[in-house]
């Protein structure tokens, strides 16, 4: 599942939004290319976060929380930061997840 998950992940990132960021910025849309842009930076780091998780699967015994940013969906382990590093929200808005 992480495998698949990594995948999927590396694909937007890679190759979608990049072509949805370039359509919204021909067609002059700033919020479209906003969003779109910020996701892109979400789901490359999705993919960084699958990674570590499933090279670090046999040794993580660990249970701790994850938090996740409620403006653009940037996912962080352990503790938030204290703005997210994609859209700037605060950190304290951050959504903790078990």
């Amino acid at each position: 599942n992480l495998r698949e998950a990594i995948a999927g992940e590396t694909h937007e990132f890679k190759e979608m939004y990049p072509e949805m960021i370039a359509a919204a910025k021909a067609e002059g849309s700033k919020d479209g290319e906003r969003t779109l842009t910020y996701a892109n930076a979400v789901e490359e780091y999705h993919a960084k976060l699958y990674h570590d998780m499933l090279i670090e699967f046999d040794k993580k015994n660990d249970n701790y929380p994850y938090f996740v940013c409620p403006v653009c969906g940037m996912t962080v382990e352990k503790s938030a930061p204290e703005k997210c590093p994609v859209c700037g929200a605060l950190g304290e808005k951050f959504i903790r997840i078990e």
